[in-house]
């Protein structure tokens, strides 16, 4: 079975898990009352109807990273579907932040609500009532990730080495999240490359890549500590390269391909190292615009030629290159560090050498 089969195939497993899960919550929300299962039913939707699964896959990585192929795949299943679990609620929540009106080719669990409000006219602000509701259903999802760990079949032990791992892995992202908003609402002129990677180094290489690596070796029973700092080493490297991949897919991607509007991280304004690279570079013309654009203009003011022109300065002051080159380098210490690591094995060090080519060359 090559790279790309083993992660399809983890993917149906995923899926799989994640829909037993879901069938098994559904049939009790219909117990609780008939209105309750309007709540699942959109956080269903919205878990199943798309996901790459990498954290899903890394997992079993993590698990199968000293003995390749040891154990049965049911066995990690359940925190394969937690980590996929954990995506979805951290997903609900960002795209309120964000104002995202659509994911996965589909609309965001507030735009769902706001919209079903209004069709079934019901009483009060609709815009706030999606945003309740999809806070709800996100809460209700995270209790899921909580669930498919702590109900794993583990020796309690692991589960709850598991379950401390995860909690941790919550608290680094919500440290990035909070730096994330508090610097979209800074001055474009306040904002570092430093931050940016921080926010990288605590959203995305820690949970995305770190998080699953850990939780699949803690499942494995291993009680040593050397095996989870070599994959720390790759993996902040590696998911530092995988956002930075994300935003130029945000800036620049098909909409029919990320499932995204395109330029909606300018709408965001996030401080994506694509935009503060190129405001260190710009002329002192472009460099009003783009404070005109993340500093000052209301999002919904921000029009198709605005995004057009962001991403022409991009391009014209070298940003562009410079952040290929940033993956690049990026690339390579995420190679190094599994060019030097002793306790992984052979087979899971060419999964993760894979990975990280998938992470760059990835559409979506």
């Amino acid at each position: 079975m090559d790279h790309m089969e083993l992660l399809g195939f983890a993917r149906r497993i995923t899926n799989e898990t994640l829909r037993e899960i879901l069938d098994e919550f559904k049939r009790e929300a219909s117990r609780i009352h008939r209105d309750v299962v309007k709540l699942v039913e959109p956080g269903m939707d919205y878990t199943l109807r798309g996901g790459k699964r990498i954290r899903a896959f890394l997992v079993l990585t993590g698990y199968w990273s000293r003995r390749w192929g040891f154990g049965s795949i049911d066995s990690i299943r359940r925190i394969m579907a937690g980590v996929e679990f954990l995506q979805s609620y951290l997903l609900v929540h960002d795209d309120i932040m964000d104002r995202d009106e659509m994911r996965r080719g589909g609309p965001t669990i507030h735009v769902w609500f706001r919209d079903k409000c209004r069709e079934t006219g019901l009483l009060g602000d609709c815009v706030h009532y999606g945003i309740s509701q999809a806070i709800t259903v996100g809460d209700y999802l995270e209790s899921l990730a909580v669930y498919s760990i702590a109900s794993s079949g583990f020796e309690p032990w692991i589960i709850e080495k598991l379950l401390l791992r995860y909690s941790m892995g919550l608290r680094m992202v919500a440290y990035g999240q909070f730096l994330d908003v508090l610097i979209a609402s800074k001055r474009l002129s306040e904002v570092s490359e430093e931050d940016v990677y921080t926010i990288h180094r605590l959203k995305t290489a820690s949970y995305t890549v770190e998080l699953p690596l850990h939780l699949g070796v803690i499942a494995s029973g291993y009680r040593g500590t050397r095996l989870f700092h070599e994959l720390s080493r790759y993996a902040e490297p590696a998911g530092i390269a995988f956002q930075l991949v994300d935003d130029i897919l945000g800036l620049y991607g098909d909409p029919r391909i990320t499932g995204k509007p395109v330029g909606s991280d300018v709408r965001e304004k996030k401080k994506t190292l694509l935009i503060v690279k190129a405001y260190e570079l710009a002329n002192s013309g472009d460099r009003r615009f783009l404070e005109e654009i993340y500093d000052h203009r209301d999002p919904r003011e921000i029009t198709e030629e605005d995004i057009r022109r962001v991403q022409e300065i991009v391009k014209e002051t070298g940003s562009y290159e410079y952040n290929v080159e940033k993956i690049r380098e990026f690339r390579e210490r995420a190679e190094k560090a599994l060019d030097d690591a002793e306790e992984i094995s052979p087979e899971a060090r060419d999964v993760l050498r894979w990975m990280t080519k998938y992470f760059i060359e990835r559409k979506k």
